[in-house]
This record gives structure tokens, sequence and C-alpha cells, in this order.
């Protein structure tokens, strides 16, 4: 009986987490990608040169952990990537123990599996915009604040603000589904983006903050970005730069910025999201204001959004009820502090 027992393998179902995997983990513990994540050289760079990706469903033996009581990263084996030896985090994978063979036990630790911080629950997005003037009034000390040409896109565009998935039952507090478990106080803690260059260079055009140096985009990606599952960190952010210049080359903020220092009601303004993205779409918008300024923009989309698609049909697709909390009018604050 204690030999059946020893042979029994178990497989831990929730993250890759085993409270008594050691430093180096023998080569007959195994894990078995249940996403499609990147394979790191580096973890705390994230640095992934030749783009390598685990496959789901394939088993990788461990070469070594970051600790050895709950570890967030697991060093395995890629055949096939330069170098091989690569960093996987917990989230991406389930581990496989043989007990009596120098391995680990396993599932001793418990470790529970927290829905609101495991990536691909989400059952809706929301694509933050914000327009940036009337956000700079109460931020002034941010460097992306300081830019005050009334000919810049910031100046003229709604900017990007995040594009989050969303779990209805973890209000708002479905986030940071990787390795960074919480925010770090500044943004600019978090580790640094591979990004490709056209993706940087967009991102920065249509996020300030990224541009200035206040490192938003690693924010959103840590916080936001991580809760999905179908999108690279490049996917991800090119799908939220599309949205944001759909909704932005649809004439809404043209519309906008031809009014800015004046006073517009909301009427108007639904009026012009309905003529440029179809019947019923402003039921997805939630407006924010402050001191009488609009300043951010939220737009409900569907949890299954396909890169390219149709902002309009996004939003024609969801039951939402518009929201707002300008009471019935909102001024276009100008570039510049007032």
């Amino acid at each position: 009986m204690n030999n059946f027992i020893k042979s029994i393998t178990l497989l831990v179902m929730s993250f890759c987490i085993a409270s008594n995997v050691w430093a180096t983990s023998p080569a007959t513990d195994t894990v078995k990608a249940t996403r499609t994540c990147e394979a790191y050289v580096s973890k705390n760079k994230l640095t992934n040169p030749d783009n390598t990706k685990l496959e789901v469903n394939k088993s990788y033996p461990v070469i070594e952990v970051n600790k050895a009581d709950n570890p967030d990263w697991y060093r395995v084996r890629v055949a096939g990537s330069n170098p091989t030896e690569r960093w996987i985090s917990k989230h991406c994978c389930t581990i496989e123990v043989q007990i009596g063979n120098g391995g680990s036990s396993g599932g001793q630790s418990g470790g529970q599996n927290n829905e609101c911080q495991t990536a691909g629950l989400e059952d809706s997005y929301v694509l933050a915009l914000s327009w940036q003037p009337a956000f700079c009034e109460t931020h002034r000390d941010k460097p992306e604040c300081r830019i005050d040409d009334k000919k810049s896109y910031q100046a003229r565009n709604f900017t990007l603000h995040g594009l989050w998935p969303n779990k209805n039952s973890c209000g708002k507090n479905y986030g940071f589904c990787s390795e960074a478990q919480n925010d770090p106080g500044d943004f600019c803690d978090y580790p640094i983006l591979q990004l490709y260059s056209e993706t940087r260079q967009e991102l920065e055009k249509i996020m300030p903050s990224a541009a200035a140096g206040s490192c938003l985009q690693r924010h959103e990606w840590f916080k936001h970005g991580t809760c999905q599952t179908k999108w690279s960190i490049d996917e991800y952010f090119e799908t939220a730069i599309d949205l944001t210049q759909q909704f932005n080359e649809s004439g809404i903020a043209y519309f906008i910025s031809r009014n800015t220092g004046k006073t517009v009601t909301e009427e108007e303004f639904i009026s012009k999201v309905e003529c440029a993205l179809g019947t019923g779409t402003h039921n997805q918008i939630e407006l924010k204001c402050s001191g009488g300024n609009l300043v951010d923009l939220y737009i409900t989309l569907p949890a299954d959004i396909i890169h390219g698609e149709s902002l309009g049909k996004l939003m024609g697709q969801g039951e939402s009820r518009y929201k707002s909390n300008c009471g019935g009018s909102f001024h276009i604050d100008p570039t510049g502090f007032q």
C-alpha cells in the first residue's frame, strides 16, 4: 500500500503553487502549460528576445523556482528556444509532481485560487478614455500635464486610459492577475514593458503618460492586461489603441474639440454618439465629470473582442444603460491650466 501511495502523481489544479518545491527543483518535476504565456530569459526585465511562448497542455521540466514557499516563478526548459532556460509565471501552468522521486509532494500549501485575480475569467471589458486637459486640472504635477500645445493630440482627442477586462462578481476588484499582485505606488516601479517600437510609438501618441515618463502603460498592463489571456502585451495595447482611434475618428473627438471652452448638453453629446457609432450605442457609455468638466468616458464592451472589429458593432452588443454624474451638461476644458 505504501509503495502505491508513493507512486501517485499529484496534479495541483490551482496555479503553480507548491510550498515545498526547493530553490533548485529536481528534473522529475514538470509543469503543464494552461496558457500561451511568454517565457522570459529574465523575469525581472521581462525579456523574451525570440518571442518564445508556452504551448497549452505541453509539459516542461522545472529547473528551479524563485522561492521555496509559494513560488511565483518557475524556470523551465523550453526546447527550441535560445536560450532554452526560461522563466514562466505561476499563473501560466499547473505543476505535476512525483512523490518519492526527489520532488515535492505538492498540494500541501493550499494556496486558494482567488477568482478576482485569476486571468481569463472576464465577462466584459471597459474602454476607459480621458479628456486630458480636464484630467490635468487636478493632476498638475504630472509631466504629461505640462504639455500646453493646442495642436497636440491630447488637446484635440480623447486619450487612452486603459482597456479593462472585468468580472461582474468582482466589481472593481478584478485585477493584478500576474506576479505583480499590488500597486507599487509609483507606476514606474513596475517592470519595463517589452513592446515593439511601432506599438510603443502609437501608444506614446495616444497615452501621453507613456511618452512623458510617468508610466501609466505599465500600471495598465500589470493591473488589467494580465487578467486577459487572448493577447500578448503588444496585441493588448494594439487593440486598445485601435478602439481609441475608432472612437476619436468617428467624429466625436472633432465635435468635442470644436466646443473647447464651451458647455455641451448631454442630449447633444448622445445625439453625436448615435450618429457616429449607431443607434443605441450611447447606452454603453458612462460619463464622469469633475468641477463641471468632462474628465473621463467609460465604454462597456463585450468579453469577446476581435482586434480590428468595429467599435460601433461591439457597442451594439451590450445591455448596459447610459450613466452620467454630469448633471445634464458639461464643460469642455481647453489645454492649459485655467
